[in-house]
């Protein structure tokens, strides 16, 4: 049996994906193969701090009924497809002269969220969407969707990862109590990758027309982030 989702269906889908996912967008500096095996492991970001101007940037989650500044804008498409735009103008990623003096060559733009892997959760959760899970070290995020994906939460069993959003400085630690508030919900299961933090879950990412050397102080690269949903 294949599932066929309507115009309206594409539309409500689409909000849900950008209702649970805080986008993260940057450019990358090393040639990829676009295909399903990439992970934020395959990109390479341009280089980031030490005076540097470039700096990935964090997409809102909020939407308009109108293309407006910051926004998700849904709409169906001229092929009555459903598409999303973010911002009413170009995302201007600029460059500074400590940027030029790395002699990178930007390649295409890429965006990840962040999720929380967990294990052994226990009957007190799920956490809610918008409350604050906290890591026994002192790391936090906005939960902003849970993924079940085994065991159960009455069970003690629970295994699967939460989406999060305004992480702050402070990284979370494989095995540690996931809380919220004086609550524990879960143990974090974050294993080694990304220095046992949060991952970076790759989402998509955009090959740029013709490869870009940095290589002007004031330079920019300038993305329009809008994408659309087909499954037919």
């Amino acid at each position: 049996m294949s599932l066929y989702f309507t115009n309206i269906g594409e539309l409500e889908l689409m909000r849900a994906i950008l209702a649970m996912q805080e986008w993260n967008v940057g450019l990358y500096k090393n040639v990829l193969s676009a295909d399903g095996s990439l992970t934020m492991l395959s990109v390479v970001e341009m280089p980031t701090g030490s005076s540097r101007a470039y700096v990935r940037k964090t997409l809102s989650m909020d939407f308009a009924e109108a293309a407006a500044a910051n926004k998700w804008y849904l709409s169906l498409n001229s092929s009555g497809k459903a598409e999303g735009l973010y911002h009413n103008t170009y995302l201007d990623f600029e460059f500074n002269s400590f940027d030029v003096l790395d002699v990178n060559t930007v390649y295409g733009v890429f965006g990840f969220c962040i999720i929380v892997p967990f294990d052994a959760g226990l009957a007190a959760g799920p956490p809610a969407v918008g409350e604050t899970i906290t890591g026994a070290g002192g790391a936090t995020g906005i939960v902003t969707g849970v993924i079940l994906t085994s065991g159960s939460w009455a069970s003690g069993t629970a295994a699967g990862y939460f989406f999060v959003k305004t992480r702050n400085a402070t990284a979370f630690v494989n095995n540690e109590v996931i809380s919220v508030g004086a609550t524990p919900m879960a143990t974090s299961n974050t294993g080694t990758l990304f220095g046992g933090d949060a991952h970076k879950q790759l989402l998509w990412l955009e090959e740029l027309p013709e490869a870009k050397l940095i290589d002007t102080a004031g330079q920019k690269i300038r993305v329009i982030v809008k994408w659309s949903l087909s499954t037919a």
